[in-house]
């Protein structure tokens, strides 16, 4: 017994399923890009950084504290920083161990190849001979850090 079938054939009815597929997911696709064009690409940040930032280099080459120099228990941190680019550089800020330290001076302006003392007041005990954490920042972000014992 025939019986009188109108339709499609099973390849094309999967050809057309794949093509509507397809154009759906084209057109979230499209719909994406549009959305997503508003949104800065890390490569275009990358390319505006300040060129001087990329040239900026400094270090700490030493720091002090000094016990009681305020009060009882209270630091006086002296970092000794060398600018070794060929820009002045200026220092904002400075932590220790997390904890801003108010720089006396701020900003402190380093000329190329030299050094400048970066010093603040800390209040709290260091302990004796234990490592601390000192981070300076530059007005241009930059940031190093590195660990002195007290």
């Amino acid at each position: 017994m025939k019986r009188n079938r109108k339709g499609v054939s099973e390849i094309i009815a999967v050809v057309l399923m794949i093509l509507m597929v397809t154009t759906i997911g084209f057109g979230v696709y499209l719909y994406s890009l549009g959305y997503f064009t508003s949104l800065t690409s890390a490569r275009e940040v990358a390319g505006n950084i300040n060129i001087k930032t990329i040239r900026e280099h400094f270090l700490i080459v030493d720091v002090n504290f000094t016990a009681n120099y305020y009060g009882p228990n209270q630091w006086l941190v002296n970092a000794t920083v060398y600018n070794y680019c060929n820009y002045n550089i200026e220092i904002v800020s400075m932590y220790l161990n997390g904890t801003k330290i108010n720089v006396e001076g701020n900003p402190v302006s380093i000329k190329p190849y030299s050094y400048e003392f970066v010093k603040g007041p800390y209040f709290g005990d260091l302990g004796d001979n234990v490592p601390q954490l000192i981070r300076v920042v530059s007005s241009l972000g930059n940031v190093y850090e590195n660990y002195y014992p007290s």
